[in-house]
């Protein structure tokens, strides 16, 4: 299945707390999984000691009250996930 991949490299920098500092943010659309890995893979090779985290840019969660599939971004803080207690608190 395709989706929207987005990808988050660290440079190493021994001046942040754990050792690496935020480059860049791509967004890869219609990849699947394993095109996805291959992408990783090269960046890895050409920058060696560098981190690449790789995820889906949305999540599918169920909604706590109505029980319907919602979709949000991989990265939405938890008082926005209406999957979450707190959401529904505020």
């Amino acid at each position: 299945m395709k989706q929207d991949y987005t990808m988050y490299s660290y440079k190493p920098d021994r001046r942040c707390s754990n050792g690496y500092r935020l480059v860049s943010v791509r967004v890869h659309a219609s990849m699947r999984k394993e095109e996805m890995e291959v992408i990783v893979a090269a960046f890895k090779r050409t920058n060696p000691g560098w981190r690449y985290d790789c995820f889906p840019t949305t999540k599918t969660v169920k909604n706590l009250m109505t029980g319907a599939d919602v979709v949000i971004a991989h990265d939405t803080p938890r008082s926005c996930d209406p999957s979450s207690e707190l959401y529904w608190s505020m």
